[in-house]
């Protein structure tokens, strides 16, 4: 179990339910354990703490506006209590790709209200 005082916690950037389901899973949560489990191997105590979720009638941020972005996730991203890290924790944000900020900037006030420093957001992506 991962210590609490030195821990990195990896916070993976929320997806709706309906994109899960289409990728047969949180892409960004096996990005964070594949992360995490390379931090570990490194010497660095890391682990995924799942903290974010969109709550019911979070739209797709496809086609929206910035404005439009920022107010859905205003909305409806919030903390899931069943996948925060202990009081206080500092968080590494991941996220798979930045367009307008407006994901980044919205996880890293929902967890800095719910008080975990966020120390800062990474951008995932690769190409195959």
């Amino acid at each position: 179990m991962p210590r609490a005082a030195s821990t990195l916690w990896l916070v993976p950037a929320p997806s709706r339910g309906e994109a899960v389901r289409k990728r047969g899973g949180h892409h960004l949560v096996r990005v964070a354990e594949v992360a995490a489990a390379w931090l570990v191997g490194q010497g660095i105590d890391a682990a995924v703490a799942p903290a974010l979720r969109f709550s019911r009638g979070a739209r797709d941020s496809v086609g929206l506006t910035p404005g439009s972005r920022a107010a859905n996730l205003a909305r409806h991203l919030v903390i899931d209590p069943r996948g925060t890290p202990p009081a206080r924790a500092p968080v590494v944000v991941l996220d798979d790709i930045v367009t307008t900020g407006a994901t980044a900037a919205a996880c890293a006030r929902v967890l800095e209200a719910a008080g975990h420093p966020v120390l800062l957001v990474l951008a995932c992506a690769a190409t195959v």
